[in-house]
């Protein structure tokens, strides 16, 4: 273990505290990318954690961000922020804008994509998530940036960032003491080769065990920017994230409430009495009268443009 980042967290009264611990296995894998940076290569690693999530793989990433942004300045003089706002993604759709914003801005500079406690389940299939990330490093790898990516599963992530796109994977777990207490801060480190040995050893059974790792390591409760500000913007995105979801739900729920109605000739009553009878809650008639509405009047204005393009024809 090394201490980094000494300037950005001095400690006057114990200077040799000064910074944060990281291993120093970890620091020389950065150190490469960090020397290859300016070389016109843009670099990006994936941050998992077996499935699981609250691991610390968030804790990590921000100090890997931290020294990315910390290294760019002392080797090459380019003052990059690192906050909140600049340097982190909590929603995929905003993915392709920031990373534009940024890089256009602040070439050489760390962008974290951050899931918001991502609630993805071990075999859920992220294809809306995915296809953000890969159309976003399809656009965006002339800014010479590092990506991080962080997930709980990484092999719910496409071939091409699995495998090709990516330079190493960082595998987040806890461990438990002898007393049984489940104890934070552990890593698997799989390199380029062994990364994409995982993914096609691994993937059928969800094992990161199928191949040994290079190397493993431990990192220590420190997080380098405001814990509360970041905690606030990644549960300010899940909520919109499930506003978004139960939207939706409502949407498909109503069109199916409709189909029965229009294409089985269900009648309302029969509709309301028959989900009460299933599901044990009461459904007003009126409650369903007001979403039948809104497809009874699309289809109407859907008909009425037909009827309208066929009168204008020759």
């Amino acid at each position: 273990m090394v201490r980094v980042c000494k300037d950005l967290f001095p400690n006057p009264s114990n200077p040799d505290k000064a910074g944060f611990y990281m291993e120093e296995s970890l620091k020389d894998q950065l150190d490469i990318l960090l020397k290859n940076i300016t070389k016109d290569w843009d670099f990006t690693i994936i941050i998992s954690g077996q499935g699981e999530v609250r691991l610390g793989k968030s804790m990590i990433a921000a100090q890997i961000g931290c020294y990315w942004n910390y290294m760019i300045e002392k080797l090459y003089g380019k003052k990059n922020p690192f906050n909140i706002e600049d340097n982190y993604v909590f929603d995929g759709k905003d993915l392709i804008r920031k990373g534009n914003e940024l890089g256009t801005k602040y070439p050489y500079s760390a962008l974290i994509f951050d899931e918001a406690g991502a609630d993805l389940e071990g075999r859920k299939v992220m294809q809306t998530t995915t296809q953000l990330v890969m159309d976003y490093l399809r656009e965006c790898g002339q800014y010479n940036m590092l990506n991080i990516l962080v997930l709980p599963e990484f092999f719910d992530l496409p071939k091409g960032i699995a495998i090709s796109r990516s330079c190493f994977l960082i595998d987040v777990y806890y461990s438990s003491n002898d007393e049984g207490i489940f104890e934070r801060g552990y890593y698997n480190f799989f390199s380029r080769r062994q990364k994409k040995m995982l993914y096609i050893y691994g993937k059928r059974d969800l094992n990161y065990y199928a191949v040994k790792h290079d190397l493993n390591g431990r990192f220590y409760k420190f997080f380098p920017l405001d814990e509360k500000k970041y905690k606030l913007a990644k549960l300010e995105a899940l909520k919109r994230r499930e506003c978004k979801k139960s939207s939706k739900d409502k949407v498909l729920r109503d069109a199916a409430w409709y189909i029965i109605y229009k294409e089985l000739n269900w009648t309302q009553r029969a509709m309301c009495s028959k989900i009460e009878a299933l599901t044990g809650f009461y459904l007003p008639e009126e409650t369903l009268r007001d979403a039948l509405a809104k497809f009874k009047y699309q289809e109407n204005d859907e008909e009425a443009n037909i009827k309208a393009k066929n009168s204008d024809s020759p």
